[in-house]
């Protein structure tokens, strides 16, 4: 790393330096790697230890000394150090163990072309006076090297390990389990603890709200947000996301752990299906719990089995005209929405309570269900949730099955859940 002086004498007493000291390779090597070694953790140690770094330094060396005798040519040296700063940043080593590595190598050197021209020509020791400076500059344009690689390569690295972790997070939302070394390290990139409570939202949209709580990734344009339950509840969950959607979203069932994720975000699906049915059926957008929608997540998990329930129930009720039909669905809906107070629900409809009583026992009737029996009731409801899944289908065009017609009360589940014992 010794940069000769300007002039043809100069020139030729430092080529006589580099030579001898190109000799000396081997003891050079080892001077150094004695110096490394002082002062060092015992993890340095072990990578000054090793046989590669042994080998890596002789080379450094090398180079160094060539490009002392190659002035004004290709600076292989620049090369090496690039390199040398990659390779320290994939194996996460320290930038400071590099650039420490380089000055004790360029003090080394230094004070080898000092001895050799001592030895040799004392009579130019001053030549060393004016090959100082360009000396110096040459170890530092080596560690700018060193360090604008290493920090490229961290650059690269970080991208990369982004990616792989949000792979990761991708195959556990799909339902695969990588390996648990996996699942740690992507957790650890993420920012998302490994072990906890977890929840999903999902909400439609390949351009998921931005929120400082949740790690979003988009599968199959829906926008799914994993959130840790750490601090806080589903309420304040959906406290924090209401501002920032639009549309429907939901929130699934809060699950332990990374590996998880598949059934949240199964859970989370389920609510914004019931959340888009409710927005489809004339509601207003609004962010649904699963834990607060809980019947009309099971006749959304089976719509196939959710028609023959609605056909077996109500096929009666939804026989009748039009107008009778949806004065009988309505008031059915209310007084359950109501927890069974016919004066409730009487207030809300505009009616008569003794006009609710009627119009719940023609239901009984037609249905053959008792609303006051909690097996009985529990099938009404489960067909009432399953005519607003189907006319929300037909408000989407999607199939449908149900007569189109108003819009049925959103359902109040623990208001209706007093009915049972």
């Amino acid at each position: 790393m010794v940069v000769a002086p300007a002039g043809a004498h100069a020139h030729t007493v430092i080529q006589e330096a580099v030579r001898e000291l190109a000799g000396r390779l081997p003891e050079l090597t080892d001077r150094l790697i004695e110096r490394l070694r002082e002062g060092a953790d015992p993890q340095e140690r072990r990578l000054f230890d090793a046989p590669g770094f042994r080998a890596a330094a002789h080379a450094g060396l090398d180079a160094a000394l060539q490009a002392v005798a190659s002035v004004g040519r290709d600076r292989t040296d620049l090369r090496l150090a690039r390199r040398v700063g990659r390779r320290y940043a994939e194996r996460r080593i320290p930038l400071e163990t590099a650039l420490r590595a380089y000055r004790l190598a360029g003090a080394l050197l230094w004070e080898g072309v000092a001895e050799v021209i001592a030895e040799r020509h004392p009579e130019d020791v001053a030549l060393l006076v004016a090959g100082a400076h360009r000396t110096l500059a040459m170890i530092d344009q080596l560690s700018t090297s060193v360090t604008e690689s290493y920090h490229r390569a961290q650059r690269d690295l970080r991208d990369t390990d982004l990616e792989r972790a949000r792979r990761t997070l991708d195959a556990l939302l799909d339902g695969r389990t990588p390996d648990h070394p996996r699942i740690a390290r992507a957790a650890a990139r993420l920012g998302l603890p490994e072990s906890g409570r977890y929840v999903v939202v999902a909400v439609p949209s390949t351009a998921p709200p931005a929120t400082a709580r949740a790690v979003w990734r988009v599968r199959d344009g829906v926008g799914l947000g994993v959130v840790p339950l750490a601090e806080g509840d589903l309420g304040e969950v959906a406290a924090s996301l209401r501002p920032l959607v639009r549309g429907p979203a939901g929130i699934g069932l809060p699950v332990d752990g990374l590996a998880a994720l598949g059934c949240a975000r199964r859970s989370a699906e389920l609510a914004l299906r019931c959340a888009t049915a409710e927005a489809r059926a004339g509601g207003p957008p609004r962010v649904v719990r699963l834990d607060e929608r809980l019947p009309a997540a099971l006749v959304a998990a089976q719509p196939e089995l959710a028609g023959q329930v609605r056909q077996i129930v109500l096929g009666p009720l939804l026989a009748l005209e039009r107008a009778e039909r949806e004065v009988l669905l309505e008031t059915v809906a209310v007084w359950l929405d109501c927890g069974g107070s016919t004066a409730r629900a009487a207030r809300r409809l505009f009616c008569h309570r003794n006009t609710v009583l009627a119009r719940i026992r023609r239901v009984e009737r037609l249905t053959g269900r008792r609303l006051g029996h909690p097996r009985e009731a529990a099938e009404v409801v489960l067909a009432l949730e399953a005519v607003r899944l189907a006319r929300a289908a037909e408000a989407s065009g999607g199939p449908g099955g149900a007569p189109e017609g108003q819009t049925l009360p959103a359902a109040n589940w623990a208001a209706w859940s007093a009915l049972l014992p």
